[in-house]
């Protein structure tokens, strides 16, 4: 069975928005410092990966959300590693409310990779042991996200790449792409809408010091809205492509 763990939370105040609710970042913030929390817990320290030249990389991310927490409100995490395959590793988040009721359900797909050769690693028995996996999934790192490009572009904006937005590995945190496609969105939408499921998928990496661009089209649906982003790096490459999905309060 997967080693499952647990970690609590509190939504602080600068964890909310403009309607006292808990932004989607701050979730996905919460999640990945219970991911790093259970590594931790279990020998693998992120400082010791960083000095091996190792690091697992997000190649997917996806979240649905059924509710959005409050001020003060207590969190509580669950998070697990369902399977691995060769290189790869799919985790698992759930996030309850104080009333044990089902916030947001989340997974990513990683890889874990040489960060200097930027070559694949293979997961270690070790890895295996450790989180509870039996068994190699041989479908895990096949059935990966198939997100398109706009067709249109309805708004845009450019980011500068600032220290704030490196992380350990001295690549832009996977956090930050969304905090940049909410900034693409006019107030209206984040004014009367909010998100329900988002997915990411992650091409490149950026580091300290490049521009990137973000382009938006959103689809209007009556009480729902569909958005499609694509990230550009200044050789015109795609960083990132995601969709988000919003409805109407």
């Amino acid at each position: 069975m997967e080693n499952i763990f647990e970690k609590e939370y509190e939504v602080t105040y600068r964890d909310t928005d403009a309607r006292g609710e808990c932004f989607l970042t701050s979730y996905m913030s919460f999640m990945a410092d219970a991911g790093l929390s259970q590594d931790e817990a279990l020998g693998f320290n992120i400082s010791d990966m960083v000095k091996e030249n190792h690091t697992w990389m997000l190649v997917d991310y996806e979240i649905n959300i059924y509710e959005y927490a409050k001020y003060k409100e207590k969190l509580k995490i669950m998070t697990y590693i369902e399977g691995m395959n060769k290189f790869y590793g799919l985790r698992r988040f759930k996030i309850y409310g104080e009333k044990e009721n089902l916030i947001l359900e989340g997974k990513t797909l990683v890889i874990l990779v040489d960060s200097i050769k930027r070559r694949p690693l293979s997961v270690s028995e070790e890895h295996y042991k450790v989180y509870g996996v039996k068994e190699k999934d041989h479908n895990i790192g096949r059935n990966k996200l198939k997100l398109s490009r706009c067709e249109r572009v309805d708004f845009q904006k450019e980011f500068s790449i600032r220290y704030s937005d490196i992380d350990l590995n001295l690549h832009v945190g996977n956090i930050v792409y969304l905090g940049w496609i909410l900034e693409t969105m006019p107030f209206d939408i984040m004014k009367d809408y909010r998100i329900n499921s988002v997915k990411i998928k992650y091409q490149k990496e950026i580091t300290y010091g490049n521009k990137v661009i973000v382009r938006t089209q959103a689809n209007n649906m009556e009480d729902t809205i569909n958005g499609k982003h694509e990230i550009i790096n200044e050789n015109d490459e795609v960083v990132a492509l995601l969709e988000t999905n919003w409805i109407k309060i």
